[in-house]
């Protein structure tokens, strides 16, 4: 695994040559970078940090930060992971209806849900979008902007594929007639069985909403996904946990996948193997 730290200053000229001189390239101003940890990372924060007389010398720049940003995974540390967060849940094919109306969108498909911080959503209506998708060549699937945990598939490539692994799916329904789709479905993901170990590891860095108390996780990748308290069989599910930030509206739920659903994924082309696409769950 590498960590990559997100370095953020008001750039001076002479800082663009000190960085240059390192192998990297920035503008003078506001400006951020991410660096993998190692000896050129820390050989900035010493030169700018860790030298007690930096600050007093003028020696680094004002505003100067330095953040752990994302976790990045080799290929083997896929191979070996049983489980995976899946990031990537199609390409996104506009806003549910109705649009420009957020907190509409939600009010008309969930309940139960904090009106503060937006955690706990419980489905109980089917989404709407605008018209009948167009879709590209050999596309079976896609997502909506605002909607950072559901997906939606070709109805004839769910009925063939996914159902006959025992999913089920919702309707989607079509602008503002009501009428059902007769091309897409929503996957029903269902919700997993157990909560996560994520409690007191680097996901951990919220504070509970001070209305529904509920704890929202950080979306940032920064190590393995912590398992499940209790191990359950399962091709896809959402943690019970929310993930976003405590103070905005986001609360999505993480989708997990089985090695077998990522593989059908794979040869259906919905997903590449790579750590924009899935993070590994971890095997402790």
């Amino acid at each position: 695994m590498k960590k990559k730290h997100s370095i953020f200053a008001n750039w001076r000229s002479k800082d663009v040559a000190y960085l240059a001189s390192l192998g990297i390239k920035i503008e003078e101003g506001y400006y951020t970078f991410l660096i993998e940890e190692g000896f050129v990372y820390d050989k900035i924060m010493k030169h700018y940090t860790r030298n007690k007389l930096a600050f007093i010398d003028n020696v680094t720049p004002k505003e100067f930060s330095s953040k752990y940003a994302v976790a990045e995974f080799s290929k083997k540390e896929l191979d070996d992971s049983q489980y995976y967060v899946l990031c990537n849940l199609g390409k996104p094919k506009g806003f549910p209806l109705p649009k420009n109306n957020f907190g509409e969108v939600i009010k008309g498909t969930y309940e139960n849900y904090c009106k503060a911080c937006y955690a706990n959503k419980k489905q109980v209506a089917s989404f709407k979008i605008e018209k009948e998708p167009k879709w590209s060549n050999n596309q079976v699937n896609f997502s909506l902007n605002w909607i950072f945990d559901e997906m939606f598939f070709k109805k004839d490539f769910f009925q063939e594929v996914l159902q006959p692994l025992g999913l089920n799916s919702r309707e989607v329904l079509i602008g503002k007639t009501g009428k059902t789709s007769d091309s897409v479905v929503q996957l029903i993901i269902p919700e997993a069985k157990s909560p996560l170990l994520i409690d007191e590891t680097l996901y951990d860095i919220n504070l509970p909403c001070e209305i529904c108390k509920t704890k929202k996780y950080t979306q940032q990748i920064l190590d393995f996904m912590p398992p499940f308290k209790e191990n359950f069989d399962f091709l896809i599910c959402k943690t019970q946990e929310s993930f976003g930030e405590t103070e905005t509206f986001q609360a999505m739920r993480r989708i997990i996948i089985s090695k077998k659903f990522c593989d059908i994924l794979l040869k259906h082309k919905i997903i590449k193997y790579n750590t924009n696409q899935i993070y590994p769950v971890s095997n402790q």
